[in-house]
């Protein structure tokens, strides 16, 4: 299989593709990428927004937000059991709120006005498609909560906090089978039951992420990018819309890194990490996304995964380890 092709789209970054910020919604066949912990709604308990996405992301979108009462707690003692578990779909989903993209906003994942809150511009394009036999139309989105591995609490104590903030930990590189895993499962409509896998295949068609398992999980966005752009690649059907911010709002200004010198990744760090947030310029390495995307672009995939599989250690980044020069 190849591996997939044009894999990126910028916010303010890149590649521009002219295509709405993902957590907005509105691209057509376009699945939201929710980076989800054990659960859809995280920390937060469903309750607010916050500096972190999956807590946010359910305040925005309803219809994921009120499947939640139809949950019971496995464990009256733990609030977090009676969450909804990931992988997590909701074919059709919506963005009933206004004010969210991936950009942080004062340290925060979306804003919620205390006036005229409503999204009144919600997307109408629809799919025709059979669930469990009866032909339905659907709105052609979709929200699909997914856990990556969580980098910080797999290196037990190896690297500092700001060795992981600029991609400067060996055990980011270290758990690649598992994040394919849980991206395929999660992605791939053959996982999912008979009746809804031609529905599934009918909605998403592409899929759109940022900094997937490079958020507040802390893993690194060079080798994430690579691992969800391979991911992607085995799925059927689908494709990569992969969103770059310099400020996303989790762990800001480390997914500057996966631009490189050559695309800028000094001034977006400059730009895009919080004053004394450890995130530093001097860690950009000299190629970008553009260089690693043209060197496996139309190579097998597993070309790529051989090469990530046996990634060496920092101090250099992982874009500049897979040069063949």
């Amino acid at each position: 299989d190849g591996a997939a092709g044009g894999a990126a789209a910028g916010s303010g970054g890149a590649f521009d593709c002219g295509l709405p910020d993902f957590m907005a919604g509105g691209a057509q066949r376009q699945a939201l990428t929710d980076i989800a912990g054990g659960v859809i709604g995280g920390g937060a308990e469903l309750c607010d927004v916050a500096s972190s996405q999956d807590e946010s992301l359910v305040q925005f979108y309803s219809e994921v937000l009120v499947f939640a009462f139809f949950t019971s707690a496995a464990n009256p003692d733990d609030a977090s059991s009676s969450m909804l578990p990931v992988p997590w779909v909701v074919l059709g989903a919506r963005r009933y709120l206004r004010e969210l993209t991936g950009e942080s906003m004062g340290d925060m994942c979306g804003r919620i006005q205390a006036k005229n809150w409503i999204n009144e511009e919600l997307p109408t394009h629809s799919v025709d498609a059979p669930v469990a036999g009866v032909q339905h139309s659907l709105m052609s989105s979709a929200f699909v909560g997914v856990a990556s591995v969580c980098t910080e609490c797999r290196q037990g104590g190896s690297c500092s906090h700001e060795e992981m903030l600029n991609n400067k930990c060996d055990a980011q590189r270290r758990h690649l089978d598992e994040d394919i895993a849980l991206w395929y499962q999660a992605y791939e409509p053959a996982m999912y039951d008979s009746s809804v896998q031609q529905a599934f295949r009918a909605v998403i068609g592409r899929i759109g992420t940022g900094p997937w398992g490079a958020g507040v999980w802390y893993g690194d966005s060079q080798q994430y990018f690579l691992t969800v752009w391979l991911a992607t690649s085995l799925l059927e059907g689908a494709s990569l819309d992969y969103y770059i911010y310099d400020s996303f709002c989790e762990n800001e200004g480390n997914q500057c890194f996966v631009l490189g010198s050559n695309e800028n990744c000094e001034a977006c760090v400059e730009k895009g990490a919080l004053p004394g947030s450890g995130v530093k310029p001097s860690h950009c390495g000299p190629r970008g996304i553009r260089d690693v995307v043209e060197q496996f672009r139309d190579r097998p995939a597993r070309e790529l995964y051989d090469a990530l599989a046996k990634v060496g250690p920092p101090p250099h980044q992982v874009f500049d380890l897979l040069d063949g020069k």
